[in-house]
């Protein structure tokens, strides 16, 4: 191409992008015909509700939700209640072909992400069981599978198939991903093999990508690709397409991410999207397509969707974005009915950016109750909104925020030190005390402790964001690697082995080996951290929280003055006496972890059991008896997977209930707020069925039995009866220390309380 040619491309003028603005089904004809695209429109949506069969699959409509990535999967890549909630949520709204988000296939690669693996199949098996039980009529779910290594997708595809899985979407590298299709087809015939596939990448040189103009496409390279898919035995071809950048210094070099606005009208980008699919059609007019890019259109998406169908471009139409704001946009559009601007994705890209950020995935708008908070926590971490919050501190001398921090962190000088761009300073202060500032910003009470006592919720009502600063200052030291322990160079020679490996007990190792000494860290569980671990990776607060505890002691394990040990447990297969023997000091700091309960038996369940296992079917009418910190997710958790009655039951006042949620919650249908109601105990048929639990009211003296199918037992933590250990009180090298003495207070507090106890150790081993 000469100069004079490439310039005059350049030079040609390209419609902005521009909000939506279409008002009617005329005016959308009207700009289509305007800017002389090629965009179906049919009135008659009735397509859209045609089933079809796919690879011998029969798929029950035309809708397809695809697949958005949230990193909101548990320890082990388990979908979480919030996955489940997603995809249960398509199901109930009637897609006919849902396309589960990308799941790696080593844990090596998991990053936040689902893993399907021999321990987590069972969870996916569950989750498909919630899927069928939801939908009106059963959905094809195919499962993505991303891979470097094609043996591993090969051994996944395997466990999909046991998992209960329709098809599978392999992803993995592109030139290899021919041989590792045919791999899969051998070894899992019986599955619907698809592919995923961006069909023009939108920068120079890209896939698909026309040589003399970038934003043009050219699909040799990609017909010649998917013929080679085709003969591997690929069923299904799932197409997209990227947006090119248009402007600035980037123009033709890369293409526009999932969370920008294009640089072109968006009626442009969806014709682009609909000619590729098209033109993939005449070339594989037997091969089952999916297109999309149907977002902007808003409330009429489905005409243009009918109109794609009626054309036979396409085979059924995928909704990303659309499907987290309008998970019922297939019942709706079935049954006859028009769709609104009102309950339509507005393109705010939310979501998208949730995606990036490896965050909890759904729209931050239509579902405000569960995803605002999510949202907004994301971006009370960015660097403007922190320094920002930092510079309404007032250094105040005699700091009442400082005298409410349980780890009696230096708050104004560490802030002071974040305003001058001091940052690795600002952490040191932090970590003076509190060696596990991030878990301790993300459990702990604000409200209670430090920012509830910050005078700018007097002056302003608002306070200093000090549990966000606390924390992002500590994430960004921990990945530039300063978060580990300081190893001092000389031993002092004494051993103390601390027994539980909950915050109180790390707190406590960490000081100790700071202070020269060998420490064994005895722990009952799988992994360190206690409840408050258990708890962030229910809620998906952290994207690991592991990676705190894991940073901050490895330089002592690597250097020899720290081991672990799991799966010890006091009173069990480790004593007090036996450990005396070995070691110059024993901590017992087991913390409290047996959950508070009324009896058990059928009907009854514990609030971790559930929010980690989860529960096929939620019966009609659930009471949640609260009183721990776990009673709020529980709640979110069954009215989001379609808990019709919830009785929240808490003896006292709604005040001293530990609850994060908007008051607002309590207004939802089909939510009681029973305060002041004590529970004394589970009324039962003859067989042991659970009729209802028994009540009274504090105040009153009324007493009444509520029938209920199940309950949720969410009323804290106690000590379980073998871990006193023996002797305490009597042996002068035995001490105790964190909840199991406090009561259950908050992390920083019991962080505090390890890292006292320490000392008190350090002092009387050297005298």
């Amino acid at each position: 191409m000469s100069a004079r040619q490439q310039q005059a491309i350049n030079d040609m003028e390209i419609p902005d992008y521009q909000p939506f603005y279409i008002k009617s089904a005329d005016g959308l004809r009207s700009e289509i015909a305007r800017l002389g695209l090629e965009i179906p429109f049919e009135e008659d949506i009735s397509p859209l509700a045609r089933s079809l069969t796919v690879g011998g699959t029969f798929v029950p409509n035309r809708f397809c939700a695809q697949p958005i990535a949230g990193g909101d999967a548990l320890e082990g890549g388990v979908p979480s209640s919030l996955t489940r909630r997603r995809y249960v949520t398509y199901a109930r709204g009637a897609f006919g072909l849902i396309w589960v988000e990308r799941t790696v296939a080593l844990e090596a690669e998991r990053q936040g992400r689902l893993c399907l693996s021999a321990s987590s199949v069972s969870q996916f098996a569950s989750l498909l069981g919630e899927i069928c039980d939801a939908a009106p009529r059963p959905p094809v779910v195919v499962l993505q599978l991303a891979s470097a290594q094609p043996e591993a997708l090969v051994s996944a595809a395997k466990l999909a198939r046991d998992a209960g899985f329709d098809g599978v979407d392999i992803q993995g590298e592109r030139e290899s991903l021919p041989e590792t299709l045919a791999r899969v087809r051998e070894a899992v015939p019986e599955l619907l093999l698809a592919t995923r596939l961006c069909a023009y990448e939108g920068f120079r040189g890209g896939f698909g990508v026309s040589s003399g103009d970038f934003r043009k496409y050219d699909l040799s390279a990609p017909t010649a690709y998917v013929r080679r898919l085709v003969e591997s035995g690929l069923q299904l071809l799932n197409v997209t397409s990227a947006s090119p950048v248009l402007m600035g210094g980037k123009r033709g070099e890369q293409a526009k991410l999932d969370y920008e606005n294009p640089d072109e009208h968006p009626l442009m980008t969806l014709a682009r999207q609909l000619a590729l699919v098209r033109a993939l059609r005449a070339s594989f007019p037997n091969l089952p397509l999916i297109g999309s890019g149907l977002s902007w259109l808003r409330q009429f998406a489905p005409q243009v969707a009918a109109g794609a169908l009626m054309g036979g471009s396409m085979d059924l139409v995928g909704f990303g974005r659309s499907a987290l704001a309008c998970p019922d946009l297939p019942a709706r559009v079935v049954s006859g009915e028009l769709l609104d601007a009102g309950s339509t994705c507005m393109v705010c890209f939310a979501c998208s950016e949730l995606e990036r950020a490896g965050r909890a995935v759904g729209c931050v708008l239509r579902d405000a109750e569960t995803y605002g908070a999510v949202f907004r926590g994301m971006r009370s971490l960015e660097g403007d909104r922190l320094a920002s919050g930092a510079g309404r501190c007032h250094l105040c001398e005699a700091a009442p925020c400082q005298a409410k921090s349980p780890t009696r962190t230096d708050i104004p000088s560490f802030i002071k030190a974040f305003r001058e761009g001091k940052e690795q300073v600002a952490y040191e202060m932090l970590r003076a005390g509190n060696p596990l500032p991030e878990m301790v910003s993300l459990t702990g009470p604000a409200w209670l402790e430090e920012e509830g006592a910050c005078i700018e919720r007097a002056l302003t009502g608002e306070s200093v964001p000090i549990n966000d600063l606390r924390y992002a200052i500590a994430w960004r030291a921990r990945e530039r690697g300063q978060t580990g322990v300081c190893v001092p160079p000389a031993s002092t020679g004494k051993s103390v082995v601390v027994v539980g490996g909950g915050p109180t007990g790390i707190a406590a190792a960490v000081r100790l080996v700071e202070l020269g000494h060998h420490v064994r860290i005895s722990e009952a569980a799988t992994r360190l951290g206690g409840v408050p671990a258990r708890l962030l990776s229910i809620r998906r607060a952290m994207a690991d929280p592991s990676a705190e505890i894991e940073a901050l002691l490895r330089p002592a394990i690597t250097a020899g003055r720290l081991s672990v040990v799991f799966g010890e447990t006091l009173g069990c297969n480790v004593f007090v006496s036996a450990l005396l023997s070995e070691y110059d000091a024993v901590l017992v700091s087991v913390g409290l972890w047996k959950e508070r309960s009324l009896g058990g038996g059928e009907g009854v369940m514990g609030a971790l059991e559930l929010l980690e296992n989860g529960l096929g079917v939620i019966p009609r009418r659930v009471a949640v008896l609260a009183g721990g910190d776990s009673a709020m997710d529980a709640c979110r958790f069954l009215t989001a997977r379609g808990g019709v009655e919830i009785y929240v039951i808490f003896g006292g006042p709604r005040s001293e209930m530990h609850w994060h949620m908007a008051e607002s919650w309590f207004a939802s249908p089909g939510v009681n707020a029973m305060m002041g109601w004590q529970p004394l105990g589970y009324a039962r048929d003859g067989s042991g069925r659970l009729l209802g639990v028994q009540l009274r009211h504090a105040e009153f003296g009324l007493e009444m039995t509520l029938e209920v199918d199940l309950v949720v037992e969410a009323m804290g933590l106690e000590l379980a009866e073998n871990l006193l250990p023996e002797g305490a009180n009597k042996e002068s090298r035995v001490y105790m220390a964190g909840a199991m003495v406090n009561g259950g207070r908050s992390v920083g507090q019991c962080v505090a309380e390890g890292h006292s106890m320490a000392e008190v150790i350090h002092r009387n081993l050297l005298r």
